[in-house]
Formats: C-alpha cells, structure tokens, sequence
C-alpha cells in the first residue's frame, strides 16, 4: 500500500504527521511524495483563515485527480467545517473530526492500533529540528480565533511519553526540538500539576545534547519565576521567545478579547530583556481588525517600532465562523485593500527592526544548527535565537550537529559568517 500525506497550517499538524508517518511505516507502508500515484491520500488540514481554507480543498481536489480509484482521509482542524459546508458524503473523501484523529486513520486503513502505540512511537523525520506536540486544545477563545471551537478544551500529553521520545529522537540525532502546542504555556498534566517549566527541567535532565525551544506562548503565561527558571536552563533552552501581540493598540486588544494591555506587554519584554538583552522576542500581528481605523493601526506601527522585534507574522484579518469579530466584520469591517496597505507598511516596520537585530551579532559568534550542507562546505541552518546563518568551512559530516559560525556579515536577512575550526557545540 502507497500512502502520500500533505501537511498544512501549524506545527502542530507538522508533529502530528510526523507521528502518523512513523506509524506508517512501522506497518511496513510505503510512504510516496503527494505529487505520486498512492491509494490513499491523507491531508492534515488547517482552517485559521479563509485562504488557508481554500487551499485545503485545492489539496483535495488534487489529490483525487491524482489517482481515479485513490481514497483522501481530510483530519485536522478543517474537518469539523467541512462536513458542515458539505454534509452529503461524497465518494472516495473520508472526513475524520475527532481528536484522535491518528487512531482513527489507522483504523480507517484497516492498521492495528493499541492505545500504547501512541506512547511509544517516535515521530517519524529525516528533519534536524524536530518539532514535538505536548498540548491541544484552547480555552482562551479570543474574539477572532476559530481554534478553540475546533481543538477542543486543553489536553496536555504525559511527561514521560514527551520524555520518552525527546530520549529517541536524541538517539536518532536530533540536536533541536521544539515542544509545540495550540496554548503551549497552558501545559499542566497530572494531579501534580507538572507545568511546561517543569517540563523542560525533565526534559534536560533526561537527555544531554539537545537543545529546547519554545514554539509559541502567550504573554499572560510568563512571570518573573518562570524567567528565572528557564534562563538557569540556557544553552539547553534557545534565548528565543515568540510571543503574540496581536495588536499594539489597547482599544483594538480589548476588542479582541486578548486579555492584556500594551503596557502589560511593553513591561514583559522589558523584564525578558533584563535577563539578556540580546534575546530574540518575535510575535504574531493582525492588521484589519473590524473597527481597526488608521489611528488604531498607526498605534501598532508605533508600537512595533518600540519593541524592536527579531521577526513577526503579519496577518490580514479573516472572518472566522463561530467567532464575535466575525459578525463585527459585517457592520465595521476594514476594506480588503486597506488591509494589504496595513500589511505592507507594518511589514516594512518589521523589515527594518529585524534587519537591526541581525546585524547587531555581526563580530560575534552564534551556536547555529546545521540544517543543510553544500558541495562547497556551505552550511544553512538557525542560530538558538532563530536567526538564518548561512556559513563556510562546514563538512557534509556536520549536517544535524550545533556549531560554533563567527558572523562577518549580512545580506538578504541571512547573517554570513564561517565555522570555527575544532570546536563543537554539540
């Protein structure tokens, strides 16, 4: 049997397929490309915008031209909407909306399952960062998000399964992972209530080489004895935070139900950067809030240019189904082409703070994680505060391994530097 999955949205599905894959071919399965000829198709979907919408159903239309006896399994967070877009079965399309979704995909393929599969599997990845899941679910439920109504409430995974693949993957190689999650920071698990500090504590204490990073967490999920903790753990934690904004205007975050104020943020990144003010502190951004007028949006670009961001993700607003903002969008929402103009200008905010904080480690040496090698002994990869490095004098040999790369420039948002000879990080 020749099984192709698609992966879209989140790293989250990105680990999800990951342990769906090693699955697979724990069953002898025949993994293929999804551009092949394989008898099922499987796509693990995302719904976070109208477009990222739009290219789940591009993916199943393709993938049933693909092969004309072929079966598609749709998972992921699209599933639950799709069967209410289109409640009448159609042939060959087999929608799964249920939070075990790899158990039920199994079983669909008619593939053994035991629930103690999902604890001992090893995500399956040729990747030098592996991106691991410890928690679903969303409890928030900001005005705009449609994930929480498509997640579910917050489930955290058991730290000795986390632990006992970080062990693995270490075995297998992986010198980065990255513990992802919907609410990351809301990971607690058990009647001892192991929270994600204790976690990492676990997690370094259990392996010896790799290095942790934090995929995403809210600003109302960090304080000052979480700070203190986690910088005890660097190097073995990444002096990286990606921390939401969402919005710098006050009256547009109280709209969107973020639950904090630019001044509660602003002292956040203030007391983050005590601790080193070399930190990288990257974000997510809406523009085109509905009710978001040019003296709301300017308080924003007004606010990034404060904050001095590492890197950020820049969103249009998309009306989301189930959503408060979304009926908000009918009666004050912003003009499409406003918002791709509120886009541009923040991205070119955004453009020139990163670019800032790159060139700010020229002359200085990075740990960077070798992610691709070239012929020449040119090496690819991210540093431990998330900054591209494209370096010289790397060996083939060295491809997953942490070096040490001397930065002498930059140029197209890559720092340029070269390996120092005979030292290794990990």
């Amino acid at each position: 049997m020749k099984i192709a999955i698609k992966t879209l949205g989140c790293r989250v599905n990105q680990s999800e397929s990951d342990i769906l894959a090693a699955l697979l071919k724990s069953e002898d399965i025949s993994l293929v490309p999804f551009e092949d000829q394989a008898d099922w198709y499987i796509i693990n979907s995302c719904a976070v915008t109208k477009m990222s919408e739009k290219k789940t159903r591009q993916w199943i239309s393709r993938a049933l031209r693909n092969n004309e006896t072929s079966q598609v399994i749709l998972i992921g967070c699209y599933s639950p909407l799709y069967t209410r877009q289109f409640p009448l079965p159609q042939p060959r399309l087999q929608v799964i909306d249920s939070p075990e979704k790899i158990k039920k995909v199994m079983e669909k393929l008619n593939l053994p399952w035991d629930d103690s599969f999902s604890e001992k599997v090893i995500p399956e990845t040729k990747r030098a960062r592996v991106w691991l899941k410890i928690e679903d679910g969303c409890d928030h439920f900001c005005n705009y998000c449609i994930v929480p109504h498509l997640r579910g409430a917050v489930r955290s995974e058991e730290p000795e399964k986390i632990i006992h693949q970080a062990i693995h993957l270490e075995r297998k190689g992986v010198h980065e992972i990255v513990l992802c999650g919907i609410n990351l920071g809301r990971y607690d698990f058990g009647s001892n209530h192991t929270t994600l500090i204790e976690l990492l504590e676990e997690l370094i204490r259990a392996t010896n080489i790799v290095r942790y990073r934090l995929s995403s967490i809210e600003p109302f999920l960090i304080d000052k004895k979480f700070l203190d903790r986690y910088f005890s753990l660097i190097p073995r934690v990444c002096p990286h935070f990606h921390i939401p904004l969402q919005s710098g205007s006050d009256e547009v975050l109280l709209k969107m139900g973020r639950g904090y104020t630019t001044q509660f943020y602003r002292e956040l990144v203030e007391l983050i950067r005590s601790y080193d003010r070399n930190i990288a502190i990257s974000t997510d951004i809406i523009v085109g809030f509905p009710g978001e007028s040019e003296k709301l949006f300017t308080e924003t670009i007004e606010f990034c240019q404060e904050i001095g961001f590492s890197r950020a993700h820049v969103f249009v607003y998309s009306p989301r189904p189930f959503t408060p903002a979304s009926q908000w969008d009918k009666i004050e929402g912003v003009p499409f082409q406003a918002k791709k103009d509120r886009e541009a200008q923040l991205l070119k905010i955004i453009y020139n703070s990163q670019i800032k904080y790159y060139r700010s480690f020229i002359g200085k040496t990075l740990s960077v994680l070798v992610e691709a090698t070239t012929e020449n002994h040119v090496v690819t990869g991210y540093s431990d505060n998330y900054i591209p490095v494209r370096g010289e004098g790397i060996l083939a040999s060295d491809y997953g391994r942490i070096l040490p790369i001397f930065i002498q420039g930059e140029q197209d948002r890559i720092l340029l530097g070269k390996a120092i000879q005979n030292q290794y990080t990990v």
